[in-house]
């Protein structure tokens, strides 16, 4: 990191702004224009790491705090039973075939006692995991954590 420029060093620098402005312009629009597509792909993988940032550290934030976090949001569900009522009628009417498929699957498909994770081969398996909607009865018994990847990897 540079130095930060005093109160006298500014005053220069407008003042030599002012005076060389357009001289200053064009040849920051012909830099623009050379580096244009170079550029794009610099703002493209900053937004990308962005992202992966800020998603790293809301991670590290809801384990952090995992507890008073489903604290909160076991407190709210009970103070307010109609705003849950409407976010699962709404759910419902967005994925019929996922209700319909995941509601067959629980009644329909018990997991087996010890059955261990399909997918890492360690953990129990604790949940059902559908890979066609459309076949409710062929289900994978996986583990929870195998299971929140593969959502990560369908939804991103």
């Amino acid at each position: 990191m540079g130095r930060k420029a005093t109160d006298k060093e500014k005053i220069k620098m407008k003042d030599y702004y002012q005076k060389h402005k357009e001289k200053i312009n064009k040849t920051s629009m012909k830099s623009y224009e050379k580096n244009k597509e170079k550029k794009k792909q610099q703002m493209r993988e900053n937004y990308i790491w962005h992202k992966f940032e800020i998603i790293i550290k809301a991670r590290k934030y809801y384990q952090d705090h995992k507890k008073e976090i489903l604290k909160n949001m076991s407190e709210f569900a009970k103070q307010n039973r109609n705003i849950m009522n409407e976010k699962c009628k709404k759910y419902k009417q967005r994925h019929p075939d996922k209700v319909r498929a995941r509601n067959i699957a629980k009644y329909r498909i018990k997991i087996p006692e010890n059955q261990i994770c399909q997918i890492c081969k360690i953990n129990k398996a604790t949940e059902r995991e559908h890979r066609d909607y459309s076949k409710p009865l062929e289900v994978s018994f996986v583990c929870h954590q195998c299971n929140c990847k593969l959502e990560r990897l369908i939804i991103c």
